[in-house]
């Protein structure tokens, strides 16, 4: 009963409640009351250990931090550069010895397919053939690539890819031979009186 006269009352004067209603600035002024005032970004406390600290003891912090990233750093240029870790990242966890000379054997196959490519403009023909040869073999390497994960005796396996590296290497070399002599006996046909 006497719920049902609050309920009631509530509901007849409810218009007169809404009139109430907070400032928006009202917690301003509380923040302002309590004392509290908003530091810049750069002056809050960076988490439990930071805030007891000097800034003298801050600044060594920050410079052994420093001195820290840089040698990391440093550390990982150094052994990318000894054994290609960004270029074969995933020999390098198998065998970073073998890195090296995959790195190496790579660039040289890049270089030799890029003076290869000088033939395309002249025999089309011949370089298709030359590049379908190649493209076994760099199939088989990546067939190789995939197993390596998979295989108990990786150090084989890895032999097996260095030596697949090996004879695209010299395959590109004697097709570059024979570029060289078709390009002569072009040159001494050229040469020949009319």
């Amino acid at each position: 009963m006497m719920k049902d006269k609050l309920e009631r009352f509530v509901r007849d004067n409810r218009e007169d409640f809404d009139v109430f209603e907070p400032r928006a600035d009202l917690w301003k002024d509380l923040e302002k009351g309590l004392g509290h005032k908003e530091r810049p970004l750069w002056q809050r406390p960076l988490g439990l250990g930071w805030s007891g600290l000097n800034a003298s003891r801050r600044m060594v912090w920050q410079v052994a931090a420093t001195v820290l990233l840089i040698l990391g750093l440093g550390g990982f240029w150094y052994v990318n550069q000894k054994y290609g870790v960004t270029e074969q990242p995933d020999m390098m966890a198998f065998n970073p010895t073998y890195a090296r000379t995959v790195q190496q054997y790579t660039r040289l196959i890049e270089d030799k397919r890029g003076e290869l490519k000088t033939v395309l403009e002249s025999n089309p023909a011949l370089y298709q053939q030359f590049a379908s040869d190649l493209d076994r073999l760099e199939k088989t390497y990546q067939n190789l690539k995939q197993e390596l994960p998979k295989t108990p005796n990786q150090e084989m396996m890895i032999q097996a890819m260095v030596q697949n590296l090996k004879t695209q290497i010299d395959l590109l070399n004697q097709q570059l031979m024979i570029i060289q002599r078709i390009k002569q006996q072009n040159n001494e046909t050229n040469k020949l009186p009319v």
